[in-house]
């Protein structure tokens, strides 16, 4: 039995120095490749290990939580946290995506209730300083391999991820890998002020490193995050240490980082400041830039919903329904779907509440109350002390502009597990465990079955349906339409959380085969009647989620079923007043049936919303040219190019007009901006053939063999039809 225990022992250990590694997983075949892979790699090893846990706790007093244990602070905090998520969760207006989250995140509940039980099992077992050693240590070289894949990013031998020049390594974004870095630092320049050996001065090239691919990912809030953190971790020093050279030392660094801010502020606008992509972000921060009057907006939109749901908030990935209701239209510069705060504070009072921030809040007090009212009883010295406090610092300040991951909260689990570990460790020994062998035996048989069906119930269906999206794209990309639909059909039919991703693409898929006119009609009644379908019941599952109403509309205007994509709309208006793309989507069912005033009126509230908004303006103005009322349109746009501008939307208004002489001054301009496009080329040539300028007709077909040799046959065919009098 002893040496089955220890087995036992050396698996989770083993489990628990692989977590770090989690960060390097990034798993193509399935969807959200940076995001699903990690998550559902941890969330099974977490599964396995916690039950290994479970089972050697029945086995073994040592490892069973303490009864000094629920004395400690940290615990309890970390414990009560989940406890709030749960109970908002519960009280959700959404539970199950609350519960279940999306592929894109999977920061619902159960991704904390991993989390809670990852800390329990890093508490129950790491009870040595050396231990924790060497998961910090595993933790900071996985951190060299990932900043090396970032200079390779740098290099240009590995692509970013996403887009532009901001590294983003294995997370597939910027803030991400920012944030990861800054522990890194942290953890790096904490060994090297605990080792006294010579190879401490290792720790030092890490930190060179990690500061450089932190430099160039460009995040603003993480980088201020790390000087904060610097400068605290020395005035701490300075406070609190000994030894009065640390202390010179320590206000030498202190004086030189002072030094360093203040020279970039006053040289904040010379040249080489200016010409860098990154120190340029950094000196034009400033109340009137976009993206902090975007960030003021959404925040304060966060403090009306948590009005609306003061005690425990709207639910955990609700904030997507808190963005809809209380949208302001000055938000159409930025993207239009917010799911996040970008703020982790308002993200935790919105969701779950006042309690559910105060309960976050509590982790960072518990973790800080250790550190320094019971320092020394638990063996902290000042540099422990002062480097874990300023990576909570650090950690804290990042968190007031963006928003969390799985990575930067399991860090911070783990140096909070770390913390009440010590606590453990200094409780007294541990009660008997009672029941006889057979009994254990049964418990723990028990436990193995429910494990096995819970990482069953909870990741293969999702995995599944992930890995049935993959192939559904890769079917669209070889143009076999009937294989997609299958694999629509397969992926929703798994069952899991990722059907709502699987139906937000199906109906683009549908709004795709529609657009045919080669395909089969028999398939293409079949792939609609089966999108709507399952629209509707996401719809049902998600009643106050305009962005699924916003697809189902669009499938019914691209069906021609204008009265049901208008009814759709009108209900998601009242969800969501204020979004302009409620009001596009119903002027185009206005448009479609040919009902110009009312989709006038319509277009005209959008416009009004935010009349800065020019693609609002420019759609305003086509449904004025629609609706017959020119000098409407061209007062719209007179500051803007007048109504002739490179937007085909506006060649249909004209059509139906009958105006096809500026139709043709449209397909002019957008020729202007394509000149070597055939198909502008011959629409253009329609355009002027339908006006009676029939030798311009000519010319423009004529340019279109030129360009393209494989035209010239039929275009010669329609040159001689338009010399004959004849319309092609």
């Amino acid at each position: 039995m002893e040496k089955s225990l220890k087995i036992i022992r050396y698996l989770i250990l083993g489990g628990i120095f692989i977590v770090p590694f989690i960060v390097l997983i990034v798993s193509q075949s399935l969807f959200f490749p940076f995001i699903t892979g990690k998550n559902f790699s941890l969330r099974i090893l977490t599964e396995i290990i916690f039950c290994l846990w479970l089972i050697l706790a029945i086995f073994d007093k040592n490892y069973c939580l303490k009864s000094a244990s629920w004395r400690d602070w940290v615990l309890i905090a970390v414990a009560s946290f989940t406890f709030i998520l749960i109970l908002s969760t519960i009280f959700s207006v959404n539970p199950f995506r609350s519960f279940w989250s999306n592929y894109e995140r999977m920061e619902g509940l159960l991704a904390y209730l991993h989390l809670f039980a990852l800390f329990l099992v890093l508490t129950g077992v790491m009870k040595t300083e050396k231990l924790w050693k060497w998961f910090f240590h595993i933790s900071l070289g996985v951190s060299v391999i990932v900043a090396f894949y970032g200079l390779l990013q740098m290099a240009g031998k590995i692509a970013v991820h996403q887009g532009g020049v901001r590294l983003d390594a294995t997370l597939g974004n910027a803030s991400y890998l920012a944030i990861y870095m800054v522990f890194h630092i942290f953890i790096a320049l904490w060994y090297f002020l605990k080792q006294k050996d010579w190879y401490r001065w290792f720790y030092l090239p890490v930190v060179v490193l990690e500061t450089v691919i932190l430099y160039h990912t460009a995040t603003r809030g993480a980088i201020l995050g790390l000087i904060g953190g610097l400068l605290l971790t020395v005035i701490l020093i300075v406070l609190f240490s000994p030894s009065k050279k640390i202390k010179l030392a320590s206000a030498s660094a202190f004086f030189l980082l002072t030094v360093l801010l203040g020279s970039f502020w006053l040289f904040r606008h010379s040249d080489f400041i200016q010409q860098s992509p990154v120190l340029s972000r950094f000196s034009s921060i400033s109340w009137q830039e976009t993206t902090t009057q975007s960030r003021l907006v959404i925040w304060k939109m966060s403090w009306q919903g948590f009005k609306e749901r003061p005690v425990l908030g709207w639910g955990l990935e609700n904030f997507n329904l808190i963005f809809n209701k209380y949208y302001e239209p000055i938000l159409y510069k930025q993207e239009p779907w917010f799911d996040r705060a970008h703020n982790v504070f308002f993200d935790r009072l919105t969701t779950n509440g006042i309690l559910g921030l105060i309960a976050y809040l509590g982790l960072f007090a518990s973790g800080l109350y250790y550190l320094w009212v019971k320092r020394k009883k638990l063996g902290f010295s000042v540099y422990d002390s002062a480097i874990l406090t300023s990576i909570f610092a650090a950690y804290f300040f990042h968190n007031l502009f963006v928003f969390d991951n799985i990575i930067s909260s399991l860090l911070f689990f783990s140096f909070l597990a770390y913390i009440s570990s010590k606590i453990t460790l200094a409780a007294p020994p541990a009660m008997q465990v009672r029941g006889g062998l057979g009994a254990k035996s049964a418990y723990a048989i028990i436990i193995a079955i429910a494990t096995i069906f819970i990482i069953y119930f909870i990741n293969v269906p999702a995995i599944l349906a992930s890995r049935t999206l993959i192939d559904v794209f890769k079917s669209s990309s070889q143009g076999d339409l009937p294989a997609s639909f299958q694999n629509f059909q397969k992926a929703i039919g798994y069952g899991s959380f990722g059907s709502t991703e699987a139906r937000e693409h199906l109906t683009n898929f549908a709004t795709q085969v529609l657009s045919q006119p080669n395909l089969d009609n028999n398939f293409k009644q079949k792939v609609y009647d089966f999108s709507v379908l399952e629209m509707k019941k996401q719809i049902a599952q998600s009643a106050n989620d305009i962005r699924y109403m916003i697809f189902l509309a669009s499938l019914y205007n691209k069906a021609g079923q204008y009265d049901n994509a208008i009814e759709v709309l009108n209900k998601a208006l009242e969800l969501s007043p204020k979004k302009q793309a409620l009001y596009f989507e119903l002027g185009t069912s206005y448009l479609n049936k040919r009902e110009y005033d009312k989709a006038l009126e319509v277009l005209k509230e959008a416009y009004e919303l935010e009349p800065e908004f020019f693609e609002a303006r420019k759609i305003y103005a086509l449904a004025a040219i629609f609706a017959g009322k020119d000098d409407l349109a061209e007062e719209l746009m007179k500051n803007y190019g007048g109504i002739i501008i490179p937007d085909q939307r506006l060649i249909n208004a004209f059509v139906e007009r009958k105006r096809f002489d500026k139709a043709a001054a449209v397909w002019e301009k957008i020729i202007e901006q394509n000149p070597s496009n055939v198909q502008y080329r011959i629409s253009l040539a329609a355009s002027y053939l339908q006006m009676g300028a029939r030798q311009k007709a000519i010319e423009q077909l004529q340019k279109a063999i030129a360009l393209e040799p494989k035209f010239k046959q039929q275009g010669e065919y329609y040159i001689n039809e338009i010399r004959a009098g004849r319309n092609p």
